[in-house]
């Protein structure tokens, strides 16, 4: 892929951290015996959580506020100590300046619905471009940021 298709290039911007989440799976305990069917299911889904959920749509709309240079950055108490060892807010502002300079002013044009509460991915749909951004909080209180992934942009067909 040429520069021109794909404006991020290495060491120019950085995405904050990798969203990473580990599902728990249900393993047989004796080798010996067949599996039941409770082993053998699908990963559970926790269980809806309508506070973490609140907290990831309003951690969303700062931060996206933010990336359109409306507000300031959120302050380091939104985000865990490990994203703030990763990313101070100064950075954030510098990341979102750039990508903003990059793709153009940007509005949400959807969401992925997640049956997990407390991630969220939203695609922007941008003046020049979509860029998707993964976001993620804590699952128990105080459900701050602990993730943020902003994607590069492709071009609009």
């Amino acid at each position: 892929m040429n520069s021109a298709m794909h404006p991020f290039k290495a060491g120019k911007w950085m995405a904050a951290l990798v969203l990473a989440t580990a599902l728990p799976t249900a393993f047989a305990a004796d080798n010996n015996k067949p599996a039941s069917p409770v082993a053998t299911s699908t990963p559970q889904q926790p269980l809806p959580n309508p506070a973490a959920e609140q907290a990831l749509k309003k951690h969303f709309q700062a931060i996206f506020s933010a990336f359109e240079g409306k507000t300031a950055v959120p302050d380091a108490k939104n985000f865990t100590e490990e994203f703030n060892k990763q990313a101070s807010p100064e950075q954030l502002k510098q990341v979102f300046a750039q990508v903003h300079q990059t793709v153009g002013d940007c509005h949400i044009a959807g969401q992925m619905r997640s049956p997990i509460s407390y991630i969220g991915s939203y695609l922007l749909q941008c003046d020049k471009a979509f860029v998707p951004m993964d976001i993620a909080v804590e699952e128990r209180a105080p459900y701050r940021v602990h993730s943020l992934l902003i994607r590069p942009s492709y071009n609009k067909p």
